[in-house]
């Protein structure tokens, strides 16, 4: 995602020019950065929704969250709220996700794990799109029983959790997004090997202290939850 990436670079510029000015005795650095450093997790994620053209679990979250430390840092509201808050906004982007999303043949439900473990198996055989969260807990999509006609996307995103998306064989599969004291990885074989017109699977992973992976082969959670 290079609007990410950008957005990252603008951020280390801006922190580099405000260290800069402290060592002049322009301004203090450390006040600056300590009342607007949560405006950066806020654009962080306003860009990852525009890179992706719709609003997604994941980076609603990391902005929601970026503008509630906002507002703690700057003492907008009272500290006391800031927990509850938190939590209501997580619970209603976790309850938004959970539904059913239409694919050209049928309508599917997407795996939220909250504090424990959830799977789900998709059938489409025109599957363009999914979901799948994982919040203190394990959440697998499996996607071995689904067709692509040319290419589909999946949102994952890991909350102090973690998420396994599930491939068959012959995917092209390409994973991007959000790693904050988390990360994401491709673990399928032969992507490399495989021709240009295969399915293509894009993953857009928000990893918040937790884990995103795809996978070809079951193994840990995938391959317990049979």
């Amino acid at each position: 995602m290079k609007p990410v990436r950008l957005w990252i670079g603008v951020v280390l510029l801006v922190l580099g020019t405000l260290l800069a000015l402290d060592a002049l005795d322009v301004l203090d650095a450390g006040t600056t950065v300590g009342r607007w450093w949560p405006a950066a997790l806020s654009g962080l994620g306003v860009v990852a929704m525009l890179t992706q053209g719709r609003v997604s679990l994941g980076p609603a979250v990391v902005t929601g969250l970026g503008l509630i430390l906002l507002a703690d840092t700057n003492d907008w509201a009272d500290e006391d709220l800031i927990g509850p808050v938190l939590l209501i906004v997580i619970g209603v982007v976790v309850l938004a996700s959970v539904g059913r999303h239409r694919t050209h043949d049928h309508l599917s439900r997407t795996p939220v794990a909250l504090f424990g473990e959830a799977k789900s198996t998709e059938h489409g055989e025109h599957f363009e799109h999914s979901t799948v969260s994982a919040v203190f807990g394990g959440a697998t999509l499996d996607l071995r029983d689904a067709h692509i006609d040319r290419s589909a996307t999946v949102d994952a995103f890991a909350f102090f959790g973690g998420v396994d998306v599930l491939v068959p064989k012959g995917w092209r599969v390409s994973v991007g997004g959000l790693p904050i004291f988390g990360g994401y990885e491709d673990k399928t074989s032969g992507n490399g090997s495989l021709p240009e017109d295969a399915p293509l699977l894009k993953v857009n992973a928000t990893a918040v202290f937790g884990a995103v992976d795809v996978i070809d082969t079951p193994s840990g959670r995938a391959a317990a939850d049979g």
